[in-house]
């Protein structure tokens, strides 16, 4: 399975630079009135990963279009940029999975990319978003979290909190010269305020429900995925017909979390990952994954286009980050990151979590 999406003239990845107008964060409060846990400390930020990311550039702006954009651009232009972290207060023109549309509150969500050059391509990135969610997870039980338990992995690319979606991850990639590939990983962590984002997306959902049922073709919505710009509403070209992953925040389990901490403890762990990734591949990241694994042994449905296409048990993943479904007529594999799984019974997915104890 290879989750991350190629950058071509067909997909999202190779859209120009985001504004060139963008303003850069020198440390200092965004705003007057924007709490100093609300915003982004540059100066503190890059003081505290000079040594653990002592390679790393790192950006940190009050507002661009799209970190992902910003890095696949660079990237293209000059692949020994890398590795770079950018994050943004506010990013005006955010992209999900499959071309979908993002919307944020700043300081509700924090939102950033990084940019690395590993060796080999496309096909030896299999698994690289799996490794990836371990790696949030990781950085996120760094943190003083009240129940680091009640964080989990969803295949492929959503980090849970208690169920429901507090974290997901976009990658994209780039040509960076013979043998060698650029990748773009995009985050994004719900901070405060699930119940906002909940009513954005239904609010969302019921806007595109009433352009579909008049014949307009306007975006629906779907669950609050995670990239590079936006942890909040995401919209779809159809609106789905099984009900999405409810959004959860980081403040259930850390009270008034900091923007700028949350950011360090992540890049520390995704910095480490991506260097063991690029010698060991995912087969250095399986296990911890499937210790993670939010839905292991439960009745799963997986989703294709709104639809049931597959009902079984989530077994694990395969050495590939395959997804591995028990069903009536024998096992299954999953290869395809443009499926959606949910539980048959959404209101196991606590239970299943607390099940799982203190890693």
């Amino acid at each position: 399975m290879n989750n991350a999406a190629s950058s071509s003239p067909d997909t999202p990845g190779t859209a120009t630079p985001s504004a060139p107008s963008e303003s850069q964060s020198s440390g200092g409060p965004t705003s007057p009135m924007t709490a100093p846990a609300r915003q982004l400390d540059g100066e503190r930020i890059r003081s505290r990963l000079v040594t653990s990311c002592r390679r790393w550039q790192v950006e940190v702006v009050d507002a661009t279009g799209s970190t992902n954009l910003d890095l696949l651009a660079r990237l293209r232009e000059d692949a020994s940029c890398a590795p770079i972290v950018r994050a943004a207060m506010h990013q005006t023109a955010g992209r999900g999975q499959r071309g979908r549309v993002w919307q944020s509150l700043p300081g509700d969500s924090l939102t950033f990319s990084l940019a690395y050059v590993m060796p080999g391509g496309p096909a030896e990135l299999a698994g690289l978003s799996l490794a990836t969610g371990v790696a949030v997870v990781e950085g996120l039980s760094d943190l003083p979290l009240s129940a680091p338990q009640a964080l989990g992995l969803k295949w492929p690319n959503d980090v849970l909190l208690r169920g429901g979606k507090l974290a997901g991850i976009l990658i994209e990639t780039v040509p960076a010269g013979p043998g060698r590939i650029g990748v773009v990983i995009g985050i994004g962590v719900n901070l405060r305020h699930a119940g906002d984002v909940a009513t954005r997306i239904d609010s969302a959902a019921a806007a595109a429900r009433a352009s579909a049922s008049s014949g307009l073709a306007t975006p629906a919505a779907s669950a609050p995925s995670v990239d590079r710009a936006r942890a909040a509403t995401e919209t779809l070209s159809t609106a789905p017909t099984i009900p999405a992953t409810p959004p959860a925040a980081l403040e259930s389990v850390l009270a008034e979390p900091d923007m700028s901490s949350v950011l360090i403890a992540l890049v520390q762990r995704l910095a480490t990952m991506l260097e063991r990734f690029s010698a060991q591949r995912f087969a250095a990241f399986r296990e911890d994954w499937e210790a993670m694994h939010a839905y292991g042994g439960s009745s799963i449905r997986v989703i294709e286009q709104g639809r049931d296409v597959l009902h079984g048990v989530a077994l694990g993943v395969d050495a590939q980050g395959c997804l591995r479904v028990a069903t009536d007529e024998g096992e299954r594999t999953i290869a395809s990151g443009e499926v959606s799984v949910r539980l048959l019974d959404p209101s196991s997915s606590v239970a299943a979590s607390a099940a799982r104890g203190v890693r």
